[in-house]
């Protein structure tokens, strides 16, 4: 996929997120920062180096885990992890010791002398994040870091990627899976067709959809008549028989207004088991926007 204009900013020691649908341009736009792709005009600046330069990646210090990660099947998970740490510029015994660093931070010690051949995809996605963190990069590219992963693995991912973010290096990652996004990045990228749709941190994003927090109101039973309740800048409705869905024009009069809209409810007879705010979650951000509602 070809991208048009894109101008991204990302702020040293700060996850950046990037999300859009299949085809939106993550990949290419990883690549060209890396380097791996030739782009026909702009510029990409990493640290203030123009990647066009052809010593751009032997002055920097870039990790990359790119989406499907692959190694030389024959080699053993510590033999992979020896080439390409010299690769990056490590040896002796620098190189020894972080290989025993990441194996231990990622839990595939007991790895260290099997195939390559002989992993599952988790694992080699493990040692694909172990490559890309080996030679302490101040900068780091993944791209679908966590698509393979279970649970557990993700979570760890994910500590992982906070603890390097809190130690100053700057993390740029692509994902499909939106909670994780959410639950990491500083700033989000939002990619269709080519082109940046928006940029910046996802406050900003949640305010350029126009979704408005929700208050869901779980009824005891259904005596009480709450279609009489009638609040200014309050729309009611019943999306299901047993729960009200409440919609506060003015959010910054949210606290003010959710005691009155009990205290109504009350009186109107309505005998309430629960109450919480639901706030719009990215899924629902990005479906505004790549779903066509915005």
């Amino acid at each position: 996929m070809a991208v048009d204009h894109v101008n991204l900013t990302v702020e040293e020691g700060t996850v950046f997120g990037l999300i859009g649908p299949n085809g939106a341009g993550k990949s290419t736009i990883i690549r060209s920062i890396l380097g791996l792709i030739p782009y026909e005009s702009g510029n990409v600046l990493v640290s203030g180096t123009d990647m066009r330069n052809a010593n751009a990646q032997r002055k920097l210090k870039v990790g990359y885990l790119p989406q499907k990660a692959a190694f030389q099947e024959w080699r053993t998970t510590e033999q992979a992890l020896q080439i390409l740490g010299r690769l990056s510029g490590l040896k002796g015994d620098r190189l020894k010791s972080r290989i025993e660093e990441v194996l231990e931070q990622l839990g595939i010690e007991e790895y260290r002398d099997r195939k390559v051949s002989k992993l599952s995809g988790g694992t080699i996605q493990k040692l694909g994040f172990a490559q890309a963190i080996l030679h302490e990069p101040s900068v780091l590219v993944l791209d679908e870091p966590m698509a393979s992963l279970d649970p557990a693995s993700r979570f760890q991912f994910k500590k992982m990627i906070k603890e390097l973010s809190d130690s100053g290096t700057t993390v740029l990652f692509s994902s499909h899976i939106l909670s994780d996004i959410e639950d990491l990045v500083d700033s989000v990228g939002l990619l269709q067709s080519g082109k940046v749709r928006y940029s910046g941190p996802i406050s900003g994003l949640e305010k350029k959809a126009a979704l408005r927090s929700e208050l869901v109101v779980e009824l005891a039973d259904e005596r009480g008549e709450w279609r009489s309740v009638n609040l200014p800048g309050v729309d009611i409705s019943q999306p299901s028989p047993g729960y009200l869905l409440m919609h506060i024009d003015d959010p910054e009069r949210w606290d003010a207004t959710v005691p009155k809209i009990v205290e109504a409810l009350v009186r109107a007879g309505c005998n309430i088991r629960s109450f919480n705010r639901h706030n719009p979650k990215l899924e629902d951000i990005y479906m505004a926007y790549v779903g066509g509602s915005n």
